[in-house]
């Protein structure tokens, strides 16, 4: 697949599972043998990256992700995205505090024949969770 190609597939994986918040519809862009690399203690597979998907969801139901920069190699795409949402659900055992919250991520997608067979992730948590008040500044 070609690097445009593969760009069009993060595209589609941004607004299908993180703006529509679709998490069940994106099989069709992984590979069976698809890995995530988060440290937190979740199936493994698309089924691990689904249930991410579905607590950001529940906590964060209107989330909207906004490309800011997506750079690409053959095999390799990085997005550089701000993400925006009201904390309108429990997250992290904490009940809703209905606060606008922002955050950055920077995801990382490794490609094979035009499928995500890796993904990694970096996520301002600390920012998040001193938003939500599960943090408190220094």
């Amino acid at each position: 697949m070609t690097i445009e190609a593969n760009k069009a597939v993060v595209r589609e994986f941004t607004r299908v599972f993180k703006n529509e918040h679709n998490v069940d519809g994106v099989d069709h862009l992984f590979a069976p043998d698809f890995e995530h690399h988060f440290t937190a203690p979740l199936s493994p597979g698309l089924d691990g990256l689904k249930q991410v998907g579905r607590t950001m969801n529940t906590a964060f139901p209107d989330v909207v992700v906004t490309e800011q920069d997506l750079i690409a190699t053959d095999d390799t795409v990085v997005e550089r995205s701000a993400a925006k949402a009201m904390n309108a659900g429990p997250y992290q055992d904490r009940p809703p505090t209905n606060r606008l919250c922002h955050w950055s991520e920077i995801h990382i997608y490794r490609f094979r024949g035009g499928k995500i067979v890796a993904y990694w992730a970096e996520v301002d948590l600390l920012g998040l969770l001193t938003q939500i008040g599960a943090v408190t500044p220094a």
